[in-house]
């Protein structure tokens, strides 16, 4: 079946399919392929998504199963000389280009010759592994879970006998693997598997502090801190202040984003433990970081935050919320919903029910019901299991509020059990 979908967003921007493949740094047969419904690689998909400025979704990339998907990989392969060149080292073994590349004695030319391409080969690997997180992470603020995950853990196995090999690349390594961790840990938190999300979050602050790359491991320790707060915040909130505490320290040597991140995360555990002057005041230290930040380059945001002042603006409105001033809160979440960038779906989701927490806390079930119902909705795209189950929470908050029996909130129930 024909993709119209991306056809129309490539007519629309007035472009051949040459045109397209040339922007987004993909093959031709690549975009033709995708506009007949066929099933592209991952970094493909992503490459293209990035270049329309849309989700997979909303691009149709993402029906494909995974025969055929492999049987794709297989042919966009010959295509792609580089991939070739990474499939090599596989075949090879990095570990023999290591054991060439060391040999003391003298060589001849043409071992020489073997022992470069091994060294260019491995470079290539790394280089595509780093281009494979970089393209994961995007997904995973853009698009589902499922397809954020599909190969993750084969990745983190190359990445950790790579780094086991040690060598000149090992700090490079390390720093890709740590993010790697990273992203397995914050899709095992979606999942409420809170055990092995600590556990990745705490693999990658161990490794972080071993490469002295202070903006890792501030955000290792404050995504174990958000862990615990998603999984209790009333058992959990003290470690979590502990944990955050440690992280701002971590931070002070870390870039200006990373700082404002993770000040913004411990503003909402001072929220939550009531400490209205400690929490306004980190929210200004985290806006006056970010102000100095004009654009954040991908490569340079090491633990991928992806704050803006927007995101910062709804963090505010949340802790509005938690200290008991829905209304104020509320002025907050919709001038960040009027800023936000709707190709980032998880933060527009996470926006919505925010929204919807803080109707609730103002008294207003229906518009609390409409903003549920729409969070609810990017949730089920992004297969987000955490924020499904916030919608059954604001569920169950107004079963048990004065307005348990109004018809609306029946609207959402039936949407949640449908």
């Amino acid at each position: 079946m024909k993709n119209t979908l991306l056809r129309t967003a490539r007519l629309q921007r007035g472009w051949s399919q040459q045109q397209l493949a040339d922007f987004a740094g993909v093959s031709l047969s690549t975009v033709e392929r995708a506009e007949r419904g066929e099933p592209i690689r991952v970094d493909s998909l992503g490459r293209l998504s990035q270049c329309l400025e849309k989700t997979p979704e909303q691009l149709g990339l993402v029906k494909a199963n995974r025969r055929q998907v492999n049987k794709t990989i297989a042919e966009e392969d010959t295509e792609d000389q580089e991939v070739k060149r990474r499939e090599a080292i596989k075949v090879i073994g990095t570990a023999g280009a290591s054991l060439v590349a060391s040999l003391s004695s003298p060589l001849d030319g043409e071992i020489r010759l073997i022992a470069r391409r091994l060294a260019r080969l491995q470079n290539w690997v790394i280089d595509g592994l780093q281009d494979g997180t970089r393209l994961r992470w995007q997904l995973y603020y853009t698009s589902r879970n499922s397809l954020t995950d599909d190969g993750l853990l084969s990745q983190i196995a190359r990445l950790e006998q790579l780094a086991d090999e040690g060598g000149e690349h090992y700090q490079r390594v390390c720093r890709i693997l740590a993010q790697n961790y990273q992203l397995a840990g914050s899709l095992a938190r979606d999942r409420f598997q809170y055990a092995k999300s600590l556990e990745y979050f705490q693999k990658a602050e161990y490794l972080d502090e071993d490469i002295q790359l202070p903006d890792l491991t501030a955000t290792a320790i404050a995504r174990q801190a958000v862990a615990l707060l998603r999984k209790d915040p009333e058992k959990h909130l003290s470690r979590s202040l502990t944990l955050y505490s440690n992280a701002v320290d971590k931070a002070k040597h870390a870039e200006p984003y990373t700082q404002a991140y993770v000040l913004s995360g411990y503003a909402e555990a001072l929220a939550r433990r009531g400490d209205y002057d400690k929490c306004v005041r980190s929210l200004d230290q985290a806006e006056a970081l970010l102000s100095k930040v004009t654009t954040i380059p991908i490569e340079e945001d090491f633990g991928y935050v992806r704050l803006t002042l927007q995101s910062l603006a709804d963090s505010r409105g949340e802790c509005y919320v938690l200290l008991g001033k829905p209304e104020k809160g509320l002025e907050y979440l919709q001038a960040a919903q009027k800023k936000l960038d709707h190709k980032m779906s998880r933060n527009n989701c996470r926006l919505l029910m925010q929204q919807s927490e803080a109707y609730l806390a103002a008294g207003e079930p229906d518009a609390c019901v409409q903003q549920a119902l729409k969070g609810l909705e990017v949730a089920r795209i992004l297969e987000s299991t955490s924020n499904i189950h916030w919608a059954n929470e604001i569920l169950t908050k107004l079963r048990s509020s004065a307005f348990g029996k109004e018809p609306v909130v029946n609207e959402l129930q039936e949407a949640i059990q449908g």
